[in-house]
């Protein structure tokens, strides 16, 4: 391959101010809202690890990077211990061995303490883990940290799994996911005010917000959230906002920007989804069809064959496999129903799928529906109280996985292990979601967004004989039950 000019691949060698020249740092810096995702704090460059960093299209992974590129900048003896490379030329394992190489060979002549590898867009390559195994076997990545990133979320998600105790050792997962922000990111990006007060009582901090969260089911009220309460109708107006924009920068930014959002935003996701997928062989008149099922039945259980029948798909497999595609896309969440005296999950039963962000949703549904204004489609879904529940409840889902998977990190997590949704024999009385721990305590959160509150709207939990439940505003204490509103709920997630 061609002789590569490592300065022109780092220009903040010879200056490291050079780093505020680069697209993504100026976009940020320009950008009306700057989301600075708490997973950044989450990455450590202390040890020889292996990073993977994932998660869906256009949600900030190459800014992401570029800021920790900036704050290394800040840190380390010699800008040329940091290595940056997009990969979108390199065709193979081998070429991508060249490259890394290169750079190794070069920067032994400045005596560097530890290296700092970076490689972009590292799905473009073809076998690129069997690159990284023989740099790993051979050890020419002692003293590294490499930290690999790419858009193809499933090409990454399998590719890495072939690297078995080649990637490091250490404390927290390899693995990271850029998800879209969620409601308390979203809130504290977007309004100062709120970011000072959650910060000022430690509501950033996972273990607090995680022992108020699961504090409720013993019906113990944190008194920070008396104080929270206060500022209720923000919060709504909040989340209000959030049901249309989502957590994905771009449409955040456009939003408070000029109160509204390009139908061009919402295209590039698209598309950008199509491409993925077309990758994978998987038509788009298939996954269009599907989407449009799932959209028109969200929040209602859903059974493989029922999708079937929506589509032109003959078997009820390729549907299950495509759902799956569409997870490791991180488009859907499938929770399955709960056997409450096995405390598992069981797979044959019908399913919930929920999309995983707002704007997602809006997107999708729109394009599968054949709408063209974007931005007033989702404006016209917003306005109708019923159907908004169904994408709270789908946001709710969401958060809820989050939350567990925050508690149980691990690079094997598994959202089919901690989040279901239950249905008592016949169908007629059932819980949104049921939450199992570590030890297989179970967790009832029923949700209802509505203005009023009745006795029998807790009748899904007494067979738990504890729970919450999501409302739309009323927050108290009945029996073993909290009330809460589910847009301060959220916040604590």
């Amino acid at each position: 391959m061609d002789f590569i000019n490592i300065s022109r691949q780092n220009p903040w060698w010879k200056d490291p101010s050079e780093i505020s020249n680069d697209d993504k740092i100026k976009d940020f810096e320009a950008a009306h809202i700057q989301w600075q995702p708490r997973i950044k704090h989450d990455i450590s460059f202390d040890n020889d690890r292996i990073y993977t960093l994932r998660g869906p299209r256009q949600v900030g992974k190459t800014t992401l990077v570029k800021l920790l590129i900036k704050d290394l900048l800040q840190e380390v003896k010699d800008s040329k211990s940091i290595f940056y490379y997009t990969c979108d030329l390199i065709d193979n394992e081998k070429e991508l061995f060249e490259v890394i190489n290169m750079y190794l060979d070069w920067s032994q002549a400045f005596n560097l303490d530890r290296k700092y590898i970076f490689l972009d867009e590292i799905s473009s390559v073809k076998n690129w883990e069997k690159g990284l195994k023989y740099l790993v076997d051979t050890g020419l990545l002692k003293n590294t940290s490499v930290l690999l990133t790419g858009s193809h979320s499933i090409d990454i998600k399998h590719s890495i799994e072939r690297l078995p105790g080649r990637r490091g050792e250490g404390t927290g997962t390899l693995d990271k996911i850029l998800l879209p922000m969620k409601f308390a990111e979203f809130v504290e990006t977007v309004d100062p005010a709120m970011k000072k007060l959650l910060r000022d009582n430690d509501l950033h901090q996972g273990d607090k917000t995680q022992d108020i969260v699961l504090g409720l089911f013993d019906r113990k009220i944190d008194t920070v959230l008396n104080l929270l309460q206060v500022y209720q109708d923000e919060l709504d107006r909040l989340f209000e906002q959030y049901l249309i924009t989502g957590g994905i920068p771009r449409p955040v930014n456009e939003f408070f920007s000029k109160n509204s959002i390009d139908s061009s935003t919402y295209e590039i996701y698209i598309r950008s989804l199509i491409g993925d997928l077309a990758r994978w062989q998987i038509q788009e008149i298939s996954i269009k069809q599907i989407l449009r099922s799932i959209s028109i039945k969200l929040s209602t259980n859903i059974s493989w064959q029922s999708i079937v029948k929506d589509t032109d798909i003959g078997s009820h497999n390729t549907v299950s496999k495509y759902v799956g595609d569409l997870e490791d896309s991180f488009v859907l969440s499938t929770l399955y129903s709960i056997d409450i005296s096995k405390k598992s999950a069981v797979v044959k039963k019908e399913k919930k799928i929920y999309f995983q962000d707002p704007f997602i949703f809006h997107s999708l549904r729109a394009w599968v529906m054949g709408l063209t204004d974007y931005f007033n489609s989702s404006l016209l879904y917003h306005s109708n109280p019923e159907i908004k529940g169904k994408l709270v409840e789908s946001v709710v889902g969401n958060h809820l996985v989050r939350l567990m998977y925050n508690i149980y990190p691990s690079d094997v997590f598994s959202l089919h292990e901690h989040v279901f949704y239950w249905r008592k024999k016949g169908g007629k009385i059932e819980v949104d979601f049921v939450l199992r721990s570590g030890n297989n305590e179970l967790f009832p959160v029923e949700l209802k967004y509505q203005n009023q509150i009745q006795k029998s709207d807790y009748k899904g939990l007494y067979t738990f004989k504890k729970g919450v439940l999501l409302s739309k505003n009323k927050f108290d204490v009945t029996g073993n039950y909290v009330t809460i509103p589910v847009s301060l709920f959220l916040l604590l997630i």
